[in-house]
């Protein structure tokens, strides 16, 4: 499992800057602390060593052996000994797992900078400047901060983590190398998923095998082998590294979560249901967590084309999370529901739902309430295209369009893009379509079109390259399970006809 922090406050296209850093920011005087280091590092200041010790701990512990309960625990615990210390409110910000915690911690972190020292405050502020859309102030303070403190691995950690939530995977992997870190299996192990998000394996499984030769008798490295093995379509061999590392480690829940994706991936839905019960019976979860595998599990329906059932286990989430005041994950699991309706009406009063949801805002960043609005307009466009309504899709496209632009935010950049080249598409304007198509690489719907929209243009190559990155494409989405699987019974059936088919009738690999 990768170090997860599941409150992400995402980065825009900009911090591309990044590859040429600003000067550091000015540094500004810090009150006086009793404990605080003096290297070039990141430091950690508070006037309790107790609670420093903990938050240095704590980060060993989330990073590099992702026990990340633990961590969370060790974090309050320090800012309940110091309540002024500022980066430990903005560390248990970052990696807790309930959402009301993480924007209450958010709000500490940032009333007490002034009790840090000028590093810590830019940090703090860094990420203050991102949640409010002040992105101008960001990137100076982000850059800022690179250039100060390079091969500190809490920093390098922070800003290698965020670039890999824009998919921005090779300069996440160059920041890193430029660190010269060697130390942090943590970060190691970071850098294959890096690695196997951009689809070299053979660097990822390179890594994948120091990470576990430097912690053997850890479960995480065993975890992580298992999930990038699923990701290159070994599924067999993923299952018998889960199986490793709940040997190492039986209460290791995301190995147990692991198996049942990957029966899920693997085309076995009983199975993966199975054990999907079987972790929820065995382990206390977090809300976060509980909401991520729940929706899993009710994908497996979709899979098996049973919508009743899958309509049954998502609208069980959405009260789930209504009863518990998660606006974000309520919304989102209606946008969800939507996206598989057969009847449009039906889909349109799931959008409205999630809309309501959204607009309650509970326990939610504004970065993050606008992020899950965007991918429901992108919904709105795609159903309004299903339904033939060119001119109700335009409308919902010029919304999404203006809150781009206004929110320089790059995954609701990504939910434009994709919106705009499904209208193209549907308009077949095929060498028009491409371009928005190909900024939206990692989402099924918009690699579909892309398969068609190549060919329709002529570049068999291009169709080609993009049917065998979608047909091997192994995440446990929504999204993945609409558009995958039939697409690989479709290339080896050969009475299909789908226009997907003709544009290239190359089987998948079989690993």
């Amino acid at each position: 499992m990768i170090a997860r922090r599941t409150h992400i406050i995402f980065l825009t296209t900009l911090f591309l800057a990044l590859i040429s850093p600003l000067p550091a920011a000015a540094a500004k005087k810090a009150a006086p602390r009793k404990v605080q280091t003096q290297s070039a590092s990141l430091p950690f200041t508070t006037v309790s060593p107790e609670a420093r010790l903990l938050v240095e701990k704590a980060i060993v512990t989330y990073l590099d052996k992702v026990e990340q309960t633990e961590a969370i625990e060790m974090l309050r615990k320090a800012v309940s000994l110091d309540p002024n210390f500022a980066m430990g409110h903005e560390l248990l910000a970052q990696i807790s797992l309930e959402s009301a915690e993480q924007v209450n911690e958010q709000a500490r972190a940032f009333a007490t900078r002034e009790h840090a020292s000028a590093l810590e405050r830019e940090t703090i502020e860094w990420y203050q400047d991102v949640s409010d859309h002040k992105l101008l102030s960001a990137i100076t303070t982000m850059n800022g901060l690179l250039a100060q403190v390079p091969h500190d691995k809490t920093v390098v950690w922070m800003i290698t983590w965020w670039l890999m939530t824009q998919q921005q995977y090779d300069r996440s992997i160059a920041i890193y190398e430029h660190s010269g870190i060697k130390n942090s299996p943590g970060l190691l192990n970071n850098m294959a998923y890096a690695y196997a998000y951009g689809r070299h394996f053979d660097k990822a499984f390179e890594l994948m095998d120091q990470y576990v030769a430097a912690m053997p008798h850890d479960p995480n490295p065993q975890d992580s082998y298992a999930e990038i093995l699923r990701m290159a379509g070994r599924f067999d061999q993923s299952i018998e590294h889960y199986r490793a590392s709940l040997a190492i480690d039986p209460q290791f829940y995301s190995s147990q979560f692991g198996i049942a994706d990957t029966y899920s991936l693997k085309g076995d839905q009983p199975r993966a249901r199975r054990e999907y019960e079987a972790g929820f019976r065995r382990f206390p979860l977090a809300e976060q967590q509980r909401v991520l595998w729940r929706t899993r599990e009710a994908a497996t329906f979709i899979r098996e084309g049973d919508l009743d059932w899958a309509d049954r286990a998502f609208q069980a989430i959405a009260d789930d999370a209504h009863a518990h005041h998660t606006s974000l994950a309520e919304a989102d699991t209606y946008r969800q529901m939507a996206m598989y309706q057969e009847d449009s009406a039906r889909a349109q009063d799931l959008l409205r739902k999630a809309d309501a949801a959204v607009a309650a805002g509970e326990n939610a960043t504004h970065t993050a309430i606008q992020q899950i609005a965007a991918q429901i307009l992108r919904a709105r466009v795609e159903l309004a295209l299903k339904t033939g309504d060119t001119k109700l899709a335009q409308s919902n496209l010029d919304s999404l369009a203006a809150m781009s632009e206004n929110a320089n935010d790059n995954l609701i950049d990504l939910a434009y893009q994709g919106g705009l080249g499904a209208l193209l598409f549907s308009q077949q304007k095929y060498s028009e379509a491409i371009p928005h198509l190909e900024e939206d690489p990692n989402n099924p719907l918009s690699l579909k079109l892309l398969v068609t929209a190549y060919a329709k243009t002529g570049d068999r190559s291009g169709a080609e390259r993009i049917f065998d990155l979608l047909s091997n494409l192994n995440e446990p989405s929504l999204e993945q399970a609409l558009v995958v699987p039939p697409l690989r019974a479709c290339a080896q059936d050969p009475a299909c006809s789908s226009t997907t088919k003709s544009a290239s009738v190359k089987v998948p690999h079989t690993l």
